[in-house]
C-alpha cells in the first residue's frame, strides 16, 4: 500500500486547492514545495481580479489564507525539488533532489513556471546585479533610479506602476506591437508621467560592468539605442517546471503537460493543475479550478483501486 493516497507537486494556488478537496474527502495528502507555500502570488503585490474581494486583495495575503485553509483540513507539506516520477496505475513514486522517495496512487503536478530569460548578452552575468524578476521582492533596492521593464502584459505592466512607486522613471519594453495587458492596467500606466512605453522595441543586450548600466535595444526599423537604466525587471512569461516529466507524460511544444477538461494526463493517475497544463490562462481563478477538478478526478480514481 502506498504510503500516501496522494502526493502534490507545487504548493501555489492550484497545489493548495487540490489538497484542500483531497483532505476534506479524508485521503492522506502530501504537499511537497521547493520554495514557500503559496506559489507565486507570494511575491504579487495586489490582485484586482480574484472574485470575492471588491477592493482587490494582497498576493501574500490570499496564499496564506489558502495555505492556514488547506492545512487546518490536515493537508501534510514538505519542503523539497522533485526531480523524478515513475510507477504503475497502482503506485507512483515521487522523487525529490535529496534522494527522498515518496509512494502514492496519485500525484497531482501543480509546479508552475519559472520566469523566462531574454536570453540576451549580459543577462546571465548581471542576474541579481540590477536584473531582477520580482519587483515586489527586490524593487526597493531601485528607489529614485531610473528602472527598465520588459514585457507589456499584466505582470509587466503591474511590475511597472509598482516600480513608478519607487524609481525616478520607468521605461517598459515591449517588443509587440502593442501591450497586451488588460486594458484597465494599461490605461493606468498611460495615464503615469513616470511610465515611458515603448512597443516594437526589443533588448538586444543588457549592459554594465558589475552592475547594470544600460540595455541596448532595437526598434521595428532596426535602429539601434542604448538607454542608460540603473535596473532591469524581466517580465516576458515564465517556463513550466516539466524537466523532470520529459518522456514519462505528454508535454506541449511550450514543455507544459497535455491534460483533458478534469486535468487528466495519459498515464492513469497523474493529473496536471495551474500553470503548468497546457493551455493554462495563467490566472488564480483558473489555478483554483484547475486544483478543484484534478482532486476530484483523483477522488474518482482512489475509489477504483479501493
Amino acid at each position: 500500500m502506498p504510503d500516501w493516497d496522494a502526493v502534490i507537486v507545487g504548493g501555489g494556488p492550484a497545489g493548495l486547492t487540490a489538497g484542500l478537496y483531497l483532505c476534506r474527502g479524508n485521503r492522506r495528502t502530501l504537499l511537497i514545495e521547493k520554495e514557500i507555500v503559496g506559489g507565486y502570488i507570494m511575491n504579487v503585490e495586489f490582485i484586482e481580479n480574484y472574485p470575492g474581494f471588491k477592493d482587490g486583495v494582497v498576493g501574500s495575503q490570499l496564499a496564506v489564507e489558502m495555505k492556514n485553509q488547506a492545512l487546518k483540513y490536515g493537508l501534510q507539506v514538505q519542503h523539497g525539488e522533485v526531480n523524478g516520477l515513475q510507477g504503475s496505475p497502482s503506485s507512483k513514486y515521487v522523487t525529490c533532489l535529496d534522494g527522498t522517495t515518496y509512494s502514492t496512487a496519485t500525484v497531482i503536478i501543480a509546479g508552475g513556471s519559472t520566469p523566462k530569460r531574454l536570453g540576451v548578452p549580459g543577462e546571465d552575468e548581471l542576474m541579481g546585479n540590477g536584473i531582477i524578476t520580482c519587483a515586489f521582492c527586490d524593487g526597493g533596492q531601485f528607489a529614485d533610479r531610473v528602472m527598465a521593464v520588459i514585457g507589456g502584459g499584466d505582470s509587466g505592466i503591474t511590475g511597472a506602476l509598482y516600480m513608478a512607486n519607487i524609481a525616478s522613471r520607468v521605461i517598459l519594453i515591449e517588443a509587440m506591437p502593442e501591450c497586451t495587458a488588460t486594458a484597465i492596467l494599461l490605461d493606468r500606466a498611460m495615464a503615469n508621467d513616470k511610465i515611458e512605453i515603448r512597443c516594437g522595441t526589443r533588448v538586444a543586450s543588457i549592459v554594465g560592468e558589475n552592475q547594470v548600466e544600460g540595455i541596448e535595444i532595437i526598434d521595428a526599423n532596426g535602429k539601434k539605442e542604448t538607454l542608460k537604466v540603473d535596473g532591469v525587471l524581466v517580465h516576458v512569461g515564465l517556463d513550466p517546471r516539466t524537466d523532470y516529466l520529459q518522456d514519462i507524460i505528454p508535454l506541449d511544444d511550450g514543455g507544459q503537460v497535455v491534460v483533458n477538461e478534469w486535468m487528466e494526463t495519459e498515464a492513469p493517475g497523474i493529473y496536471a493543475a495551474g500553470d503548468i497544463r497546457s493551455g493554462s490562462p495563467g490566472q488564480v481563478s483558473t489555478a483554483v479550478g484547475d486544483g478543484a477538478a484534478a482532486a476530484m478526478a483523483a477522488q474518482r480514481y482512489l475509489q477504483t483501486q479501493s
